[in-house]
């Protein structure tokens, strides 16, 4: 693990991590097989604990994509995302055609990216958008499971996203890739 050193805004140097030093570091039991890690920027971050209402509606979700995705799309929930050497990330939803296999999906590949934030908003909303806007992908979802209002962002751009707006869960959501899976989320089981 000969990984660079980074200076941070505040000062102090970190040293950043591969997506195969997270793996080699897993393999040695450095770090546990069911740990819920994310790789951003080559920093290893602790994932926010899921809560009851994240797991419901994920759990709704998945259930509604499995009836609603054509064969064309696939969709899974939690897949580890190696989308560049420093960054691994395990979005609630990925969806992606189905032409393509997990290991082979780009950041601009992605044909939405769904994060459920029950105690995770502001991460979410913020750095997370950040990341997913450079990284460029194109449509991300934000579902707030506390008050179930979705925040779609589109046009991805280096400084973050063009468009950014709330819906709340009475609002028809049409993805802009997937046109043919509208998502209500008043439907979706609490």
């Amino acid at each position: 693990m000969n990984t660079p050193r980074f200076q941070r805004p505040d000062g102090f140097a970190v040293r950043l991590f591969t997506v195969s030093d997270l793996d080699r570091m897993v393999e040695a039991g450095v770090i546990g097989y069911d740990e819920r890690l994310e790789l951003i920027g080559g920093e290893v971050r602790q994932m926010s604990p899921k809560g009851a209402r994240h797991e419901w509606l994920k759990t709704g979700l998945t259930r509604y994509f499995g009836k609603h995705c054509p064969d064309s799309v696939i969709f899974t929930t939690e897949a580890g995302w190696h989308i560049d050497k420093f960054t691994y990330l395990e979005p609630d939803f990925l969806l992606y055609s189905a032409s393509l296999r997990i290991e082979e999906v780009k950041s601009d590949d992605a044909l939405l990216v769904i994060e459920l934030a029950d105690t995770s908003l502001s991460f979410d909303l913020g750095l997370k958008a950040a990341l997913y806007a450079r990284l460029g992908v194109r449509e991300y979802w934000v579902i707030d499971a506390v008050k179930r209002e979705t925040h779609v962002h589109l046009m991805p751009r280096p400084d973050g996203y063009a468009a950014v707006r709330a819906y709340d869960e009475t609002i028809r959501l049409v993805p802009e890739l997937m046109r043919q899976v509208p998502v209500l989320l008043a439907d979706i089981p609490r």
